[in-house]
This record gives structure tokens, C-alpha cells and sequence, in this order.
């Protein structure tokens, strides 16, 4: 879906919201009650049980496949020459000795400050401020890592993990050095899977247990109102009773479009880089379901 279909997302929250209110009208106040307790009971048992399972399946399905597809992309990894053509792209115009890279990575001193000196010194200039350096620096870090798991790991994964590096949350250095060494490829693949790629595969659990966590809540409420009314299409024809229950449907509706964006923000993650840069790109042009769509991003 590109950015110029903006407006559907506030086309389904809104067509959402009115038949809720619409339906629970009908049903009056006794039965649209029910149905937003079991929106309340459906999204507080969800969102914070959601993270718990996701923690909990990573963990004991996950991570030691993911481990297993690093281990192997690490066998013979040129990392000196991954890093080497990072730096030559950062627009310095340097030409990075390899073998120079080796050495820094060899060392006991800090990466990304051997690496500052070096190129200073290649052409025997200042190529940048050191902390505007180590921004630029963050983004090469983020292209290494790409290169180093694109193959095994998914988009999703590959797009945390770049940006964990560059925004500086992680010591991508000391990874580096490990990686070098070839001897301690387990651990350097226990390091991304833990460190870089886990919030990612967690993000992905936790918004599909949330999902279905809501449905079947809701459809219990479902069962619920119909079985306690019996056949009765109302038990209270009032005129008050459809007001209240129209009101009770605003909040089943919200409840409602809430777990959309859940199923819309799981459908993006899931999808490809593309993906996630346009529905993001088009979600932000929204009036109403950016809301709904923001908090379920921060699930």
C-alpha cells in the first residue's frame, strides 16, 4: 500500500467506531456492557500477558535457531574488509588499509577511537568532529551489521539491530573485535541474538499474542451476551437503554481499533523494508489512527 492510500487507515478506524456504536445501540445498554467489559478484560489481559509469552517463546524457540543461522554466517567472515569498505564509504575520501584494520581490531585500546586517529591521519587531516565522526561512524556500524545477517535473520531484525547501532546503544566495537578472532564465533552470535536482533523477534511474539489474546476474549464476551439473553432480541426496548448502549459502543469501538493497529503494526513488521517505511510514512499523513497505531508501536 503506498503513502497516497493514507486515508484508508482512518476510513477502517472510523467505519470501526461507528458500527460499534451502531450495533451496540441496537443491542441496548445490558448487552453492549458486557461487550465493553470484555474489551477492557480483553485488552488488560493482553497487552501486559502479551510481553510475558513473548519473552518466554523467544527464549525457548527462538534464540537458539537464530544462534545456530549466526554461527554458521560468521564462519569465515572477512569482517576487516566489511569494516574497510564502510569506512571508504563514509565519504572522507580515504582509501582504508585493511591490514590497518586488523591491527585496531587486534588491539586492547578502543575501536572507535583508533579508528578516529587513523583516518585523521591518512590524509594527514581532521576528516570530521569527533562527535559528528562518531554518528557517521554508528551508521557504517549499521551497514557492517546489515552485511553480517541480512542472509539468516529477518528484515524486522536486521532494521533493529541498525538502528540500536545507530543511535549508539551498543558496543559495536568490542563485537567487532570478537568476530575477528574467529575463535569466538558462538559467543559473537549469542551477542546479536541477545543484544541486537532479540527486541525485534519479542516485538513480533508479543503484538501476535495480543492479537489473539483480544479475539478470544471478545468472542467469549459475544457468547456471553447472547447466552444470557437468551433469545430475546432485547431485554430492555427503552429508548435510554439504545442511547447508552450507543455510548458503550464508542469505547468497545476504541478498544476495537486499538487492536487493529496491534494487527496493522504486526502486518508492517512482518513485511519488508519497503513495507515498513511506506505503511509508517502513510500511518504518520493520518488523523485518527495514528494515535491508535503509535501506542501499539510502543507494545
Amino acid at each position: 500500500m503506498g503513502t497516497q492510500f493514507w486515508w484508508f487507515y482512518d476510513v477502517m478506524a472510523a467505519a470501526s467506531l461507528l458500527l460499534c456504536i451502531y450495533l451496540n445501540g441496537r443491542k441496548g445498554i445490558f448487552k453492549a456492557a458486557v461487550m465493553v467489559v470484555s474489551c477492557i478484560v480483553g485488552v488488560l489481559l493482553a497487552v501486559p500477558m502479551s510481553g510475558a509469552v513473548s519473552e518466554n517463546i523467544y527464549k525457548t524457540v527462538i534464540r537458539d535457531n537464530n544462534i545456530k543461522k549466526l554461527n554458521k554466517s560468521l564462519i569465515d567472515v572477512e569482517i576487516s574488509s566489511y569494516l574497510a569498505d564502510a569506512l571508504d564509504n563514509m565519504g572522507y575520501n580515504v582509501i582504508v588499509n585493511t591490514q590497518k584494520i586488523d591491527e585496531i581490531l587486534e588491539s586492547d585500546k578502543d575501536v572507535d577511537e583508533q579508528i578516529y586517529k587513523y583516518l585523521n591521519n591518512i590524509n594527514g587531516k581532521v576528516v570530521d568532529k569527533e562527535a559528528i565522526f562518531q554518528n557517521n561512524l554508528n551508521q557504517a556500524y549499521a551497514g557492517v551489521m546489515k552485511k553480517l545477517i541480512s542472509a539468516d535473520l529477518t528484515n524486522y531484525a536486521v532494521a533493529t539491530a541498525s538502528q540500536k547501532i545507530t543511535d549508539g546503544k551498543t558496543d559495536f566495537g568490542n563485537l567487532l573485535k570478537i568476530i575477528k578472532t574467529g575463535e569466538q564465533r558462538d559467543e559473537a552470535a549469542k551477542i546479536i541474538a541477545d543484544t541486537y536482533t532479540a527486541d525485534a523477534y519479542k516485538n513480533v511474539i508479543r503484538l501476535l499474542v495480543c492479537v489473539i489474546m483480544f479475539a478470544v476474549v471478545f468472542a467469549f464476551g459475544l457468547l456471553t451476551a447472547k447466552a444470557l439473553t437468551g433469545s430475546q432480541r432485547e431485554i430492555d426496548e427503552s429508548t435510554g437503554s439504545h442511547i447508552a448502549g450507543g455510548v458503550c459502543g464508542i469505547f468497545t469501538g476504541a478498544a476495537i481499533v486499538f487492536i487493529i493497529a496491534v494487527a496493522v503494526r504486526l502486518y508492517v513488521v512482518m513485511g519488508s523494508n519497503e513495507m515498513l517505511f511506506f505503511n509508517n510514512e502513510a500511518i504518520d499523513k493520518t488523523f485518527i489512527f495514528k494515535y491508535a497505531y503509535n501506542i501499539a508501536s510502543k507494545l
